[in-house]
């Protein structure tokens, strides 16, 4: 019976969380529909360009104990392109321009990021790293923050910049 009471136990614990990570079916949209849903996503995307541009701090906050603020501060700044963005991270949340959220999925190796606009709450970008540990997620995660920070504060390398003589 206390089998059985356990079994039960579980599958209501871990069916949503099954569940909430599968991909979900697109959905079909008319054209119509399409065309007018391209304004508030240019809009929308204009407010993240600026509020990416216009920021000089960012601050972390980890909800997790498997990942560290300091493990992915410290990846931060091994990053190469970190410098060149002009980004200062602070400890005080109040202070921060940027918050970059991080957390562990329950039960599983994936560890999640979402980075955000203090003043707005805009979602800037948001990712997921599956590693053992957050020491070892850290770096991963870390590439891939300054990736999307970098293609919005850098400009672009020109075409044949990159030859040598």
């Amino acid at each position: 019976m206390n089998r059985l009471l356990i079994q039960a136990a579980l599958c209501v614990i871990l069916c949503p969380l099954l569940t909430a990570q599968q991909p979900g079916q697109p959905s079909s949209t008319t054209e119509t529909a399409q065309s007018a849903a391209d304004v508030p996503q240019s809009s929308a995307g204009s407010q993240r360009i600026q509020a990416i541009k216009n920021a000089r701090t960012i601050c972390i906050d980890s909800e997790t104990a498997f990942l560290t603020v300091s493990t992915l501060d410290r990846a931060l700044m091994k990053q190469k392109n970190w410098e060149m963005l002009g980004l200062n991270i602070v400890n005080d949340p109040h202070g921060a321009d940027l918050e970059i959220q991080v957390n562990r999925v329950v039960f599983t190796h994936i560890h999640t990021y979402i980075l955000t606009d203090k003043a707005t709450g805009i979602v800037l970008a948001s990712g997921r790293v599956r590693a053992f540990d957050g020491v070892i997620a850290a770096g991963p995660m870390a590439e891939q923050i300054v990736k999307a920070l970098s293609a919005t504060r850098l400009p672009a390398p020109t075409p044949g910049s990159d030859r040598g003589i």
